[in-house]
């Protein structure tokens, strides 16, 4: 069994969703405490980033990726995740925290 057959953006997209959803109902259903939130915040902050930036220089070119034969199409879906990826970082800082940075 080889690690490379599991890296591709459908199972990152997967655990990605899944660890999502932990983050916002444990947020709001449980009573974590400020260390286990911040570090939260700097997982949705740091790896999605370093997950486009991997999967452009090492798993476009190997067609991991969806569109990897369209670069215009794959350029678009990276960043309607990039936009989304903020949208999720200032709900999380709002459900977190009560306040969104800038404002």
């Amino acid at each position: 069994m080889k690690f490379s057959r599991f890296i591709s953006t459908e199972n990152f997209a997967r655990a990605a969703i899944f660890l999502l959803l932990i983050s916002v109902v444990g947020a709001i259903a449980g009573d974590w405490t400020d260390d286990i939130k911040k570090g939260l915040i700097g997982f949705w902050i740091i790896v999605p980033p370093l997950w486009l930036w991997f999967e452009f220089c090492f798993l476009f070119d190997r067609g991991k990726t969806q569109f990897s034969n369209n670069f215009e199409k794959f350029k678009y879906g990276q960043e309607l995740t990039r936009n989304l990826w903020l949208a999720i970082s200032a709900l999380l800082l709002l459900i977190y925290f009560g306040k969104v940075p800038g404002v």
